[in-house]
């Protein structure tokens, strides 16, 4: 029996037991993971620790002796089976049970595979393991093949390309970020991409993979590609099925609350598997962040220890490939303008995005600043007009 019981090792499930010791939570604590790794950062995975800048013993949130001394109870290599809710109980895949008084599901998200089975020339990179094999692999070949031309995807290719590596790239939407970005920022990292010796082969779907003799991968056109080797980054899900399968509301992941509590009394969620309602926006998003399980986490943690907070923070995210760090504030999909403030063509821009003549997200690039001051301005909901923000004379304090 434990007091709280978290199943995830990640970003969210890691730091709501860190968050709970920090405010003093005297009662019992355990995180179950599949991982056979103490919790750890996933998102220098696809950037740092591939080209060496990131050590794998400064990925770990805490150090092992960090769980003894604060009494967390880490089940490492444990899969969590199923949630008996009246009983208040977990099983593991092991036959194991373990009771909770409250629980914290932070499954986070779990990747769209091609491949039925992971190969040592087919990686799907979501953990230490498959990134250190992807690292060895980008040392010793000569050419990669990555599917899906995300984030991860592009990451991965900034470094192939950096380390010498003939670089392909394949997507089966018609333009790269699709999901995660603007036109104005999808055709200029395409671009740029391809200065830097990339080829994208877009509105391309895979459909098979071999990797017998070699690999070989067939396009639905029937073209083929054969690289040395393939990374695959073809979008992940909510990882919600425990919660689905024990009767606790689900719709695109985890539907919780303003306090991060799902359907059932004493479950909370949090991280990259919720579907949480942002009054900001109007509207439910499951969102796939540090920030976000970050925050979430201090939802719940709040939450636990009876003293609720409100989550108001603006969604952002980043991205590092080549010489271009990629800030993203706010969230873009219903915008009905948007302007552009910088140059372009010194790769030191941001794409501004409005709604009803009301600022609500920003796409930077290599501008700090305008992230940092327009980020703030979303906060507190500036009257900035799209004008004043796309005249790089605006002295953007002067809006807040």
């Amino acid at each position: 029996m434990f007091d709280v019981l978290i199943i995830g090792g990640g970003q969210a499930g890691s730091m709501t037991a860190i968050n709970l010791r920090k405010q003093k939570f005297e009662g019992s604590i355990a995180i179950i993971t599949e991982e056979s790794h103490h919790p750890y950062q996933r998102p220098p995975l696809s950037k740092g620790f591939l080209t060496g800048d990131i050590k794998q013993e400064n990925l770990f949130f805490r150090s092992e002796s960090y769980y003894e001394k604060n009494k967390i109870k880490v089940f490492l290599k444990s899969r969590a089976a199923s949630i008996e809710i009246k009983k208040q109980k977990v099983t593991l895949e092991n036959g194991e049970e373990i009771k909770y008084k409250k629980l914290v599901i932070a499954t986070g998200s779990k990747l769209n595979k091609i491949t039925s089975e992971e190969d040592e020339k087919v990686i799907y990179l979501h953990s230490i393991s498959s990134a250190i094999n992807l690292k060895k692999r980008l040392e010793k070949h000569k050419s990669i093949g990555i599917v899906g031309a995300g984030y991860i995807g592009l990451e991965v290719a900034a470094t192939a390309r950096k380390m010498g590596l003939e670089t392909t790239v394949l997507e089966a939407e018609k333009r790269i970020m699709q999901r995660s970005a603007s036109d104005e920022i999808a055709n200029f990292m395409k671009s740029y991409h391809e200065k830097m010796g990339v080829v994208f082969k877009l509105g391309s779907r895979v459909q098979k993979i071999f990797t017998e003799d070699r690999v070989r991968i067939v396009l639905d056109d029937g073209q083929t590609s054969e690289p040395s080797f393939v990374i695959v980054g073809a979008g992940v899900q909510a990882a919600c099925d425990i919660a689905e399968e024990a009767g606790i509301d689900c719709n695109n992941g985890i539907l919780v609350d303003e306090n991060c509590l799902t359907s059932e009394e004493n479950i909370y969620a949090a991280g990259d598997c919720v579907n949480y309602y942002f009054s900001r926006y109007g509207s439910r998003e499951r969102l796939e962040s540090v920030q976000n399980a970050i925050d979430q986490a201090a939802v719940v943690s709040a939450s636990i220890m009876e003293a609720p907070i409100t989550y108001k923070s603006i969604p952002w995210f980043w991205s590092d490939q080549y010489d271009l760090k990629i800030q993203i504030a706010g969230l873009s999909q219903d915008s009905d303008l948007s302007v552009t403030r910088g140059n372009k063509n010194n790769s030191k821009f941001s794409v501004c995005h409005f709604k009803d003549n009301r600022l609500t997200a920003l796409e930077c690039v290599n501008d700090q600043k305008t992230f940092m001051l327009g980020k703030k301005l979303i906060e507190v909901e500036s009257k900035i007009t799209p004008e004043a923000i796309e005249n790089i004379q605006t002295n953007l304090r002067d809006w807040r």
